[in-house]
Parts: structure tokens; sequence; C-alpha cells
């Protein structure tokens, strides 16, 4: 990304249809991309838009009985609305049926005739009018187009043509001197094989219908929708102010692999006889496939509405997911179960619990003040954030989104771990707590200004929750800053495990569909007898009844706490279904449920009246235990102490004696 301007595109839309899930998922893609230059102060115009003429637009407003103009104007405004929910921040919109590109694209056909690079002559060949263009015969599959599965049309007509088969050499020695040209190497690698073969000229007009923009020597025809959707690129920096010596040539062009000829070849061969410079990289993404790994299309009845999944999640949830579960330049398959599982355990559990825990703790323990940034050691032994800052935005000019957000969750996580590690409920010295919590804060900021480009409103919820402004991320760097602290509300809300039955044979359920929480088997047991670990100095060996008829031996690690006479006949929380472990060469069989205190001790959780064998629950949550838990699966359910209570996601767990209470503090964990 050289220099201190970033230009990138979409391709623009046709708005035969209303908007889909691939729409949406190129222009989130191309945003992150944006936000992400921003970030770093670089200038950035960010454009999207739509390709509005064309028989398709023709042929669907003689359909809907109005103009092809009152067509557009009305699609565009949904096009537009979806964009603006989606938090696109595009710069410009651009229209084709706006005189603004129609005099530029008018200029660039009388520069290429100018050049000798039109003809006129006639055309016959197979014609997708879902593509709008020719297909060769090596192209089709069983004589119909291989995107849209329909037939083609023979058509022959008078045309002018574009002499593209001139540019064939010069554009392949482009993409070999220039590596990063085509994103990803597979579509690169695609596109030298196509120029090996035979290279057609193009036909760039049409005289069968009148709705496009006419040629300047020659009326009766109007452009070929991509000789005139292609110069969008350019037009649009030309009006209302001419920026183009700023933002010309492109950085990147965001495109759909089914265009890719027309962006790699087509555009570039349009350009050079122009006498343009060439766009400095064409980024390719995949399509969106179904759970069947097939490409959603409404004739087969699998497109998911993404107004629908905003409406039930949130904007940044889809967000999140378009960046995080698609890899960069491939398919990606669509998972309603996929995303409703990392919207508990990555964007809930991860993220929403440790803005909560460091929220509250900075409430309870420091009157909701605290300092970060400056000189704070904990942040800068613990919790660096130079390296995940460089390897995010390293990612990021790699066009590599998915792993942008793989490095800041791997932060996201070690903020979590360095939480339960430094535990600063158990501490006491002002200026230690003070150091800690502001680490945890300090991190918290760090991890809002990278998440800015991803999930723009959840950044402003964390900046505005921990009393910090987001801003260029060079910010991070500066003195200490004075923040103050607001009551957590829950960021991504507990939601109820539907167990919807979302296809396959036999009705089966996909485990995505089920609570964190829902997994775990959390019963109430009674030491029986409790010993020394033969081999383990820290660890106790427990039987525990849990009401099955015979006792389970447990291996619990209370010896600096406890004593075992004071364990024997106690009740307690034992996740019931861990996997069984041998320790040391003992066998365990679950796990006693503990917390921290202030004081140092850990303690047992009481669980009070209730009876031995009882199931623990949370209103809401319906249990469906996981056979041979793991530990990584109980750590997606974080339990954390609130006004004495244990709580997951804010809500008590509950026995049929009430509330589960604990004698810990704030924010504490239960392991």
């Amino acid at each position: 990304m050289p220099g201190d301007r970033f230009y990138i595109t979409t391709a623009i839309d046709y708005p035969n249809s209303v908007p889909h899930m691939g729409h949406a998922y190129e222009k989130v893609v191309a945003d992150f991309y944006a936000r992400a230059a921003r970030a770093r102060g670089r200038r950035t115009h960010f454009l999207i838009g739509l390709d509005e003429h064309g028989q398709k637009i023709q042929e669907a407003a003689d359909k809907a009985g109005v103009s092809a103009q009152a067509f557009v104007d009305e699609k565009a405004g949904i096009f537009e609305h979806l964009y603006q929910l989606l938090e696109v921040s595009n710069d410009d919109f651009i229209r084709t049926s706006e005189e603004r590109h129609h005099s530029f694209a008018r200029d660039l056909y009388s520069k290429v005739r100018d050049r000798g690079d039109i003809y006129k002559g006639f055309y016959e060949g197979d014609y997708c009018i879902s593509c709008e263009k020719f297909l060769t015969p090596t192209e089709l599959v069983d004589g119909k187009c291989p995107i849209h599965d329909r037939p083609t049309t023979v058509i022959r007509e008078e045309s002018y043509f574009f002499r593209l088969s001139k540019y064939r050499d010069q554009i392949r020695q482009h993409i070999e001197a220039n590596p990063d040209f085509i994103f990803p190497d597979e579509r690169r690698n695609e596109i030298l094989s196509r120029l090996d073969g035979e290279v057609r000229d193009l036909s760039i007009s049409r005289s069968t219908f009148d709705w496009g923009i006419p040629l300047p020597d020659d009326p009766e025809h109007v452009l070929y929708v991509w000789f005139d959707a292609l110069s969008n690129y350019y037009s649009a920096l030309l009006q209302p102010n001419d920026i183009s010596a700023d933002f010309w040539p492109c950085d990147c062009h965001v495109i759909g692999k089914d265009i890719l000829w027309f962006h790699t070849v087509i555009w570039p061969g349009m350009l050079l006889s122009a006498g343009y410079e060439l766009p400095r990289q064409v980024y390719v993404h995949g399509f969106i496939l179904d759970k069947d790994g097939r490409k959603m299309a409404k004739h087969l009845g699998n497109v998911v509405d993404p107004l629908e999944v905003v409406r039930e999640y949130s904007v940044d949830v889809l967000r999140y997911y378009f960046l995080r579960s698609f890899s960069s330049g491939k398919d990606g398959k669509f998972s309603m179960a996929d995303l409703e599982e990392r919207y508990h355990s990555e964007l809930g559990n991860d993220l929403g619990n440790l803005v909560m825990r460091v929220a509250k703790l900075v409430q309870t323990k420091l009157g909701g003040a605290v300092e970060v940034g400056g000189d704070n050691a904990e942040l800068a032994d613990r919790l660096p954030p130079r390296q995940t800052v460089e390897r995010f935005f390293r990612a990021a000019d790699a066009r590599e989104h998915n792993r942008a957000l793989e490095e800041l969750w791997e932060y996201v996580r070690a903020a979590n771990v360095y939480m339960n590690d430094r535990a600063p409920w158990r501490i006491n010295d002002p200026a230690e707590l003070a150091a800690v919590l502001g680490a945890g804060v300090g991190a918290l900021r760090v991890i809002a200004h990278l998440l800015e480009p991803a999930m723009p409103e959840t950044a402003r919820r964390v900046a505005d929750t921990l009393g910090f402004a987001l801003g260029p991320i060079d910010d991070l760097d500066g003195p200490a800053i004075p923040c103050q602290v607001k009551v957590a509300e829950p960021m991504f809300p507990r939601r109820e495990s539907e167990k919807k039955e979302r296809g396959g044979k036999g009705g089966g359920k996909s485990s995505g569909d089920v609570d964190p929480f829902a997994k775990l088997e959390i019963r109430v047991g009674r030491i029986e007898s409790a010993g020394d670990h033969p081999d383990a100095d820290q660890l106790f060996v427990l039987a525990v009844d849990l009401g099955e008829g015979e006792n389970r031996s447990i291996c619990a690690g209370l010896r600096e706490h406890l004593k075992a006479e004071d364990l024997i006949g106690r009740k307690v929380m034992v996740l019931a279904n861990l996997k069984p472990a041998v320790l040391r060469g003992v066998p365990s069989a679950g796990m006693v449920l503990a917390s921290d205190r202030s004081d140092g001790a850990v303690i047992p959780v009481d669980p009070g009246n209730a009876e031995v064998g009882e199931l623990i629950t949370v209103e809401g949550i319906e249990p469906a235990p996981k056979k041979k838990l793991s530990k990584s699966n109980f750590e997606k359910a974080p339990l954390l102490v609130a006004n004495g209570v244990v709580t997951y996601r804010d809500q008590p767990l509950r026995s049929s004696a009430g509330e589960i209470r604990c004698d810990a503090e704030d924010g504490a964990t239960v392991r």
C-alpha cells in the first residue's frame, strides 16, 4: 500500500433484483480494508455503486411496467439502504445512469477509437443475457451458461469491436512482472493460463435495445454493458470534484471470481489503449456457498437474506462472521449453526465477558476511574500490543482479513488469560491493582481500535463503556490518559437455545445450535472421603457421591487451601461430564468447581440446600450435556461471580433451592 493514500472499489452491482448475501459480503470485505487504511491515517477513497444499463434492466423494467430509469431509481434506494445498514463507509456511490459517468464513458470510447482500436463488424454467438456476454463453445456446459445454468441465446447483430487481442502480450507481461496484481495466486494462474490461448476481440456495442450510453459517433448503438460499467472506477473520480490525480491508479478492485476476466484482461486492455495507468491490484473473493457446498441461488431455494441475519443477531455479528469465517480469496460455506457458535464462544465469551469483567472490577475496586497507556509496565510486559498491531495490519495489507482477525483474537484470549492469572479481585495493594486493571483497560483499548474495521459499532461500545476515544492507531503510544468506566451492558446477550433442525436426514441437530452452558453437566455432590494424592503435593483424592449409587474418584487441587477433614461431608458442585483422566496414576472423573477469594483462598462453591445429584441450570437454557466434555468446552461457558452469585452471561446458576451463591468478590471466576 504505497504512499499515504488508498483507493479501493467494489464491483458495481446489477440492480435487476434485490441485493443478496454475496452483495453484502463483498461490501463488508472492501469496507474492512478501507477502514484499516483509515486507521493508520491514510487518505482513503472508497467507491461502490450500481451498473444500471443493459438488456436485463430494460426487460425487468418492461415487465414491471415502468421506465428503465424509474426502475433503477427504486432499486438504488434498496441497495443504498442495505449498505448504510451494514455500516459500509463508502465515500461515493456511482450510478452508471448519471451524466458524470456518461461523459467519461464516451470520452474513454473516443480515446480508444482514436487509437485505431475500434472497428465495426458483425457478431454471432451464444449470448447469456444474465451475464451480458457472449460465451465461447468451450465455456458452455451442456449448452448452458456455467454460472447461471440457463440456455444461451444465439444472437447475430451488427456491433463495434475493441481490438483486445492487440493487448494480450502486454497484459500478460504486466501480470508476470507484478505478482500482486491479481490476488490470490490461484486466480492469477487462471488468467495466465487463459492468456496462453486465443484472445478474441470484444464486442462493445448493442443496437437491439436503447437503454445505455449512445456511442458519440453512432447513436444507433449503445455501449456494451462491460465497456460502459468498467469505466466507473475512473469516472467517479472526476465529478463533482476531480480527484483523479490524487487517487488513480486504483490500489485495489474488490470483485467476485465470476467477473475475473473482465477486470484483469478487458479493463487493463481498455486502459492501455486509452493511455491510463493500470490498477495496482485486483482482489478476487470467492462465492458464498450453502452448508452443502452449493452456490446460493434463488432457483435452488438456498438463499439467506442478509437482512434476516441482521434482524436476528446484529449488523456487527454478520460483519464479523463474514470476515472471521471465510478465508480470503476462497469460497465460504454460510452456516447459521457456525454463526451461532461463534456468537456465543468468540463474541460472547471471549470478548463480551472480558469487557464485563474489566468494567465491573474497575468500578468495584477503583471507583470507576483508571489510567491507561503511558508507561504501564503490566501492559508492556504481559500484554504487549505492538506485535499484535503489526501482525494485524500486515495481514490486512496482504488481503487476508481472516488472518488479521485471528491475530486480534489471539490477543483477546491473551487478555482473558492475563485477567485470570493476575486475579485482580485478590489484589489489595492499590498501586498494583491500578496497574493491573489499567493494563486490562489498555488491552481493550488496543482491541477496540483493531476491531473497528470489522465491527465498528462494537468498537464504539467498548470505547464508550471504558471511557476512551477511538482514533488513529498511532495514538495508542501516547501518554497515559484518564478513563471513567461506565456500567457495562451485555454486548452479546445470551440467546435462547432453539435447537432447531437445520436439515439432514433423521432430523439431526447441529452442535452449533446448543449454548455452550447447555453442554455442561454440573451436579451437586457430597464429599464422602478425602485423602492426599500419593504423588502430587497440591491434590486431594476425593470420593464424591453424585447420587449415582457409586462414589466417583475426583482429584482436586485444594491441599494448599483446606484440610482433608474440612472437606468430608461437604456439598460441592461438580462438572460431572468432564472427560475422565488419570492424574499421576490416580483416576479422576470430574472436577470440583471452586473460586478465588480476595484473601488468596480457593474455596469450593457451596450449592446450599440443593439435593445430591441435582442438575444445576440457568433459566432459558435447555440442558444438552456433552459426553466426555473437554476443558476447552468448559472454558467456552465462563462462570463469574457477581454480587455474591455464580452467573453465566449475567444469569444466575440455580438449583431447586435457589441461586447458587459464592463467597468471592465480583469478577472472580469459577473453575
